[in-house]
């Protein structure tokens, strides 16, 4: 029995599961958890944020926080981020799959190995946020459609249809997934010449299949809060994504440049060896499944990169999806060098043996590929403690929001809402664990109520005598955080 797998499911337990716990939860995780938090108790159809709907993203990444919340029947920092921790262990299996399947037992070892040494991976994997549930559903659809492709002239039925259903799942995570999808598939199929498999009826049927999953979500949605909400608020995110922050500024078309050399950056030094991939000739090195693999991961990671960087709004994290097929094209430039390096010792070996003075070894004889990559893995497992240890209590260093959360659940009675109006502090908030409700107007508050107010909320509401200070407390950043109570008028 091969000990890959047991090695790799012990590799991802240390870069994923180490750290789970680490500090409270930091910046938008905590709004994750608090949605999430909600559907325990009993909101898994469409997000809940304070009392409304939240349709931002979809449910799925919410619902997967509140699953792995049943066993202790709250949130945690442990439960939050969890869903990301098992979508990470699965993207890495599944490329350790696909690498074993085309280039055999060593290739598949080391892409399990060395595909989430990235440091984005490093900060979002063990993250409540979104971002590696989408790559967990991505990488799932594409190593399927993959996986179909290998069946030549005519795809597997089956294959394409559990990969568009994954896509389906992506979409319920983040509305991006198939944008990803599209963007790998087109360009594949095109590399082919198989581009009227999109018009056959396998993908057909498996594309209407996974339409119909996701409109059957929106319409539940919509009968509960109206197409209407639902509508807009995707038309808002699109515009988001795809509108220049600042009208004035204008396209940024210096970022077009950059971005893609920050993901790239983000990915050294494995992205290095992806750059060997471009190279001519290198192709006809591999078998033809060898160069269908390293097609496929070209027409993953280019094409989305190019995408991306073009959207106005840039931040590397959102090409998260491309990673493990950026990744990748570094294994395989990194095998392709391995056996380069091999064939030369090979070759220095041979002459030395004809050469009777030559009674030394060159210095570098001794440090074998294998041995580089031994002390590169010790190295990023001790960039992981560093990150757990060092880097994570930092940032969250003097945040206090688990003394004001303790603050308010003193003041506020139990069994009572805490009300919100402009404060937007989700780290308080989550761990304050009791329910809040957001309003649109102080008019609607009713008497008596408890409400957590900004500075300039609370100097107008002094000034009009319209509530009484119960606790002047500190946000997260710092700034002013009042609890105050409704007097009658």
């Amino acid at each position: 029995m091969s000990l890959a797998p047991v090695l790799l499911v012990g590799w991802c337990a240390a870069l994923f599961l180490y750290g789970l716990g680490a500090g409270p939860l930091y910046r938008t995780e905590s709004l994750r958890a608090i949605i999430g938090a909600e559907c325990l108790r009993g909101h898994w159809v469409y997000p809940v944020l304070h009392g409304e709907p939240f349709l931002t993203k979809p449910p799925g990444h919410y619902a997967a926080i509140g699953l792995a919340s049943l066993p202790t029947g709250r949130v945690t920092e442990v439960t939050a981020r969890l869903p990301s921790a098992i979508a990470a262990t699965v993207s890495v299996l599944l490329m350790a799959g696909l690498f074993r399947r085309v280039l055999g037992d060593r290739a598949g070892l080391l892409a399990g190995l060395l595909v989430p040494c990235s440091i984005l991976w490093l900060d979002k994997a063990p993250s409540a946020e979104i971002d590696m549930t989408l790559v967990g559903w991505v990488t799932a659809a594409l190593i399927l459609f993959h996986r179909a492709l290998e069946a030549g002239e005519r795809p597997s039925p089956g294959f394409l249809a559990a990969s568009l259903l994954c896509v389906a799942a992506g979409t319920l995570t983040k509305w991006t997934a198939p944008a990803f999808f599209a963007l790998t598939a087109v360009p594949i199929l095109a590399w082919r010449r198989q581009l009227q498999l999109l018009v056959g009826w396998p993908f057909l049927a498996a594309t209407l299949v996974a339409v119909a999953v996701v409109a059957g979500w929106a319409a539940l949605v919509t009968q509960q809060v109206g197409w209407d909400a639902l509508a807009d608020t995707v038309r808002k995110e699109a515009a988001y994504r795809f509108a220049p922050k600042s009208a004035a500024k204008g396209y940024p078309w210096s970022e077009v440049l950059t971005y893609p050399l920050l993901v790239w950056a983000a990915h050294l030094p494995l992205s290095l060896f992806a750059l060997r991939t471009l190279r001519r000739g290198f192709a006809a090195r591999w078998d033809d499944r060898g160069r269908l693999l390293l097609a496929f991961l070209h027409c993953w990671a280019w094409p989305n990169l190019l995408f991306w960087a073009l959207v106005p709004n840039h931040n590397v994290r959102y090409a998260l999806p491309v990673s493990p097929a950026l990744m990748g094209l570094g294994v395989m430039g990194l095998l392709d060098w391995w056996c380069a390096r091999s064939a030369s010792g090979r070759r220095e070996r041979a002459v030395s043996e004809r050469v009777d003075d030559a009674r030394q070894q060159p210095a570098h004889a001794g440090r074998s590929p294998a041995v580089l990559l031994a002390a590169f893995l010790a190295l990023w497992l001790a960039a992981k403690v560093v990150f757990v240890e060092v880097v994570v209590p930092r940032r969250t260093a003097g945040r206090d929001a688990e003394a004001t959360a303790a603050a308010l659940r003193e003041y506020v009675p139990a069994g009572e809402p805490l009300y919100l109006l402009k404060l937007k502090d989700e780290g308080v908030l989550f761990y304050y664990g009791r329910p809040s409700r957001k309003l649109s107007s102080p008019a609607q508050l009713p008497q008596g109520a408890h409400v957590a107010l900004i500075e300039a909320e609370w100097r107008e509401w002094e000034a009009n005598r319209t509530g009484e200070l119960v606790r002047w407390m500190y946000d997260q950043q710092g700034d002013p955080l009042i609890l105050a109570r409704v007097l009658p008028p």
